[in-house]
């Protein structure tokens, strides 16, 4: 017999989510989570951060983030929502809970533990949550290892004070790379430098006054070919041409390649006072500083990647046709009860996006449950019990 109805591997907000709304359905699901507290994940970013996301829109299904915090969350005080939502809907959370492998076994699903734990878990269905960013992607760039500064994965970054009077170079300009850039700054670094690959779109949070988000979600069922051409030229008025500053155009849009833009919160600001420098890809580290690809060469203290993240489920999903060549899921559901929660990133929020699918997946896989507990299979005829 299974250990449980439903093993959900990631307990974070899209983890939870999807625990609650099986909860009410009167489905037993087990969460399993690396980390050692409720909500770690977000309690380990740097200071600085807060959700992009407006309050109202970044909550779980059944309980609302409390009003009393601002309308753009601090990561610490989501942490703690996140802690207390696991508590208030009674889950079943099991933390410092390692996934080594998910496979198929004997018609059901076996999700293995590390050595460590040495536990097994059986169920019928699984349901795997550990989200886009789960394993840093570190550059091995040449050089690394004689450059006589300090390299570093955004991922371990806290704070610009730590890096107050010396020359600093981010790698990557997606949210995290312009942010940290911008803490940078703001802690006294001597230099501040961003490589950038792929100028991306940049946007502020808020445009006359209304979140950014709430008019991805107003956007969303219009053409987004059209909704990218009309947001080019709006983010143009907004900010000017930022080519004088090193920046080039940007070269993708948010609603085509289905992702966020990065919310400005301070970067062109120091841009554009010339505190922070745009230079061009790495080539290579120097024992002294940096090689970019055009040939020029610039020393730094620190050098901060933030290069993303892999899903990292190639190490853990043993299932055939499961994952693309990037490592992501080739769908929400390859069936034979396997789902896949939280991969696809939008602009209206990947918290919203979550807890807006947590009822219908919960749905879904209950109605999986009762299949299979009637004997009856996906295609609607009877099978043994």
């Amino acid at each position: 017999m299974p250990d449980t109805d439903v093993v959900i591997v990631g307990a974070g907000a899209t983890g939870l989510g999807v625990g609650a709304a099986l909860r009410r359905r009167g489905v037993r699901a087990l969460l399993l989570d690396r980390d050692d507290r409720v909500g770690g994940t977000w309690a380990k970013r740097y200071e600085r951060l807060h959700l992009h996301t407006v309050r109202r829109f970044s909550g779980l299904p059944f309980q609302p983030v409390p009003p009393t915090e601002p309308r753009y969350v601090p990561t610490h005080a989501y942490a703690a929502y996140l802690s207390t939502y696991a508590h208030t809907q009674q889950l079943d959370v099991r933390l410092g809970a390692q996934v080594r492998r998910i496979t198929r076994e004997d018609g059901s699903w076996m999700v293995e533990m590390d050595a460590q734990s040495g536990t097994r878990w059986h169920s019928p269905a699984v349901i795997v949550a550990t989200g886009r960013h789960n394993v840093p992607h570190m550059p091995d760039w040449p050089g690394a290892s004689d450059f006589g500064g300090r390299v570093l994965h955004s991922h371990a970054y806290l704070t610009g004070r730590t890096f107050a009077g010396q020359r600093a170079l981010v790698v990557g300009i997606g949210n995290s790379g312009a942010e940290i850039a911008t803490d940078l700054v703001e802690c006294g670094a001597q230099d501040v430098a961003i490589s950038v690959r792929t100028p991306p779109p940049i946007t502020s949070r808020e445009i006359a006054g209304i979140p950014v988000q709430l008019l991805g979600m107003f956007l969303k069922p219009f053409p987004a070919r059209f909704v990218d051409w009309l947001g080019r030229g709006l983010r143009r008025i907004g900010t000017g041409d930022l080519s004088p500053y090193g920046l080039a155009a940007e070269r993708w849009g948010p609603f085509v390649s289905r992702r966020p833009p990065v919310i400005d919160v301070g970067f062109l600001a120091q841009l554009k006072a010339g505190r922070i420098r745009v230079r061009p890809d790495v080539r290579r580290l120097t024992p002294t500083g940096v090689v970019f690809v055009d040939g020029s060469e610039a020393p730094f203290d620190v050098v901060i990647a933030a290069t993303g993240y892999s899903t990292g489920l190639r190490a853990i999903v043993d299932v055939p046709g499961a994952l693309d060549e990037r490592g992501y899921p080739v769908g929400e559901n390859p069936g034979d009860g396997l789902w896949f929660a939280g991969f696809v990133e939008s602009p209206r929020g990947q918290l919203y996006e979550s807890a807006q699918s947590a009822p219908r997946l919960a749905r879904e896989v209950s109605a999986f449950l009762a299949r299979r507990s009637w004997g009856v299979n996906s295609n609607g005829r009877s099978d043994r019990v």
